[in-house]
């Protein structure tokens, strides 16, 4: 299977669409999975991010089976309609009262792969705890390969969340800094980890945006007046993860990070 770390608006989305159908007819994944949570600019004035129906749309055009999220997950106006879509998936252990669903089972090919998407407190303060979440889902699921997109800002949270679980998870895939780390590995049970698989995303500014607004918001600890959040410029680097798993278990990882012309 192939996943993409946060997809990084307009730029991220244009170089997904020319780059996707290469890798597929590469490497014939069973499933492909991308993180959405930044392909559009929902209220660039107060630095909302997210995703619209029709990012969305041109997204799963390109094969791609299951769209995961994260803390920008509720900053659009229309968040309800957006986390309705059957393919769209929001963090498992926010609150029960949050529209969308947390984990999706996808089937094709004889094959079943759950996606469970999860944030930690470092990425979303007044999510539940994610290992609790994650004990009570596989109390319920039956036996499977099962991944997860633990979106968070804290490789220590991540990571130990990956040593609790290992062995009864294929992957814990961390999403949420953009930056990809160098620490691809499977872990002694068999669950593959990396603690931040990257963006896909212009590589000019903070995190695939143009520092002005960030640096500002940063500065103040309030939204700027007169700004807004844009993409940024540069070439765009493809953060992707290439997963092989064999009954429930990680049998090779490969991490790629390459920034395209």
């Amino acid at each position: 299977m192939l996943f993409f770390g946060d997809v990084v608006g307009e730029p991220g989305l244009a170089a997904l669409e020319r780059e996707l159908p290469r890798l597929k007819a590469l490497h014939r994944p069973d499933f492909v999975i991308a993180n959405g949570e930044n392909l559009d600019l929902t209220v660039p004035g107060l630095g909302r991010a997210g995703m619209s129906l029709e990012s969305l749309e041109r997204l799963l055009a390109l094969g791609v089976d299951a769209v995961t999220g994260g803390n920008h997950s509720f900053d659009p106006p229309d968040m309800e309609a957006v986390l309705a879509h059957p393919r769209v998936l929001r963090p498992l252990n926010y609150s029960p009262h949050a529209p969308g669903r947390g984990a999706l089972l996808l089937e094709k090919g004889g094959q079943r792969l759950l996606v469970v998407n999860l944030a930690g407190r470092s990425a979303l303060p007044l999510a539940d705890s994610p290992m609790e979440a994650m004990a009570q889902l596989l109390a319920k699921e039956p036996g499977g390969a099962v991944l997860v997109d633990f979106h968070s800002e804290s490789v220590f949270e991540k990571l130990g969340f990956a040593f609790l679980f290992d062995g009864r998870l294929a992957a814990v895939l961390g999403t949420h800094t953009h930056v990809p780390t160098a620490d691809a590995r499977i872990l002694p049970r068999g669950t593959a980890y990396v603690s931040d698989v990257g963006m896909v995303g212009p590589e000019g500014g903070m995190q695939g945006y143009e520092p002005g607004f960030l640096v500002e918001a940063l500065r103040l600890r309030l939204p700027p007046r007169g700004l807004e959040l844009r993409w940024a410029s540069g070439g765009v680097r493809l953060s992707h993860v290439l997963l092989h798993i064999e009954a429930g278990k990680a049998v090779d990882l490969q991490h790629s990070y390459e920034v395209l012309p």
